[in-house]
């Protein structure tokens, strides 16, 4: 399937245009190069910027977006956490009604839900205690493995409790690991 790498998205009201700068997974050399996208601009001058909005954060759920910090991203993060986002979620079944219930307007009020909804203040990290009694910090997650750093300041941020109770669910064993979870100020790590 191929997909579009952003690397930014610029909304021009006043010219009535669409930029995108990205590249697509499926060419190589994979150099970023900017473009107008003109469905997007014929949207933004037919139905306004809430439409293109909402247009944008739907191509990052279906995949077609990709990559990029910006404010659909974070929102894509809110709507894959919300309750009634289950039914639209179309990695599942069956996927013909799930296709079918993503055409109605429910869908895209809850897409403008979660662009309306902030993340959450609350950033939490993952800490442990070894076999010598230091205390670590999960610094990095992969597939397969967990690296864990004696340094706060490295430590891997999580936005949601959710996703601390996640990652202990993925590793066999881990029950048994002391893990605690810490809330951060967001005075006690400049960046986070």
């Amino acid at each position: 399937m191929s997909y579009h790498i952003i690397k930014s998205i610029k909304v021009d009201e006043k010219e009535g245009k669409v930029y995108i700068t990205g590249a697509d997974n499926n060419v190589r050399p994979r150099t970023p190069h900017r473009w107008e996208c003109t469905s997007l601009s014929q949207i933004l001058v037919e139905q306004g910027r809430e439409a293109v909005d909402l247009e944008i954060l739907e191509a990052y759920e279906s995949g077609d977006f990709q990559g990029g910090n910006n404010k659909w991203t974070r929102a894509l993060v809110v709507l894959r956490r919300m309750p009634e986002y289950a039914q639209f979620n179309w990695r599942g079944e069956p996927y013909d009604e799930i296709t079918e219930r993503r055409k109605t307007p429910a869908f895209k009020a809850i897409l403008k839900k979660a662009l309306e909804t902030k993340l959450p203040k609350a950033k939490f990290i993952i800490t442990k205690s070894t076999n010598m009694g230091t205390k670590v910090y999960l610094k990095k997650l992969t597939a397969r493995h967990v690296f864990w750093s004696p340094v706060r300041e490295k430590a891997k941020i999580f936005r949601f409790i959710e996703d601390t109770e996640d990652v202990k669910r993925v590793f066999y064993g881990s029950n048994s690991w002391a893990w605690a979870v810490e809330q951060v100020e967001n005075n006690q790590r400049r960046g986070i």
